[in-house]
């Protein structure tokens, strides 16, 4: 028997940037956050390392959190590209949208953008292939 009103498992993310708010498959996330959050707007992460500081991989989604304090995270990546080998990277790479105004952002070069309370940086040096970006605190944000 087919049960229809099983929730359907959203493959991929969809990530919104508006000024202050990033909203990941239409859940809210501000920045700094914290743990607590994350798991309920991603889920259980995939692996989590305890280094000098601590991490959580979603493999699935190709997103990766480092942080020192679970009640104070300042941002995740997301992974586009596989170059890097490391036990930090994601298995997967980030295959869903990221939409900025209304408009997708691809995988074409960028470098910062400020929205307000939150921003986008991307991943890698200026010189190389940009790799992922990652989303969090705008360390420029005046609030006035």
């Amino acid at each position: 028997m087919f049960n229809f009103f099983k929730k359907k498992k959203v493959k991929d993310l969809v990530i919104e940037c508006d000024t202050d708010v990033i909203h990941i498959n239409n859940k809210p996330l501000t920045f700094p956050t914290n743990y607590s959050t994350l798991t309920q707007v991603l889920g259980k992460p995939s692996r989590e390392l305890k280094k000098s500081n601590n991490y959580m991989i979603w493999d699935k989604y190709g997103v990766f959190c480092g942080y020192t304090d679970r009640d104070n995270i300042l941002s995740i990546n997301i992974y586009q590209n596989k170059e890097d080998r490391s036990e930090y990277n994601t298995k997967k790479q980030f295959k869903g949208k990221l939409i900025l105004n209304n408009e997708e952002i691809t995988n074409n070069e960028f470098g910062k953008i400020p929205l307000g309370k939150v921003a986008i940086h991307r991943l890698g040096r200026e010189s190389d292939t940009r790799f992922g970006f990652s989303l969090g605190v705008n360390r420029d944000y005046k609030d006035s």
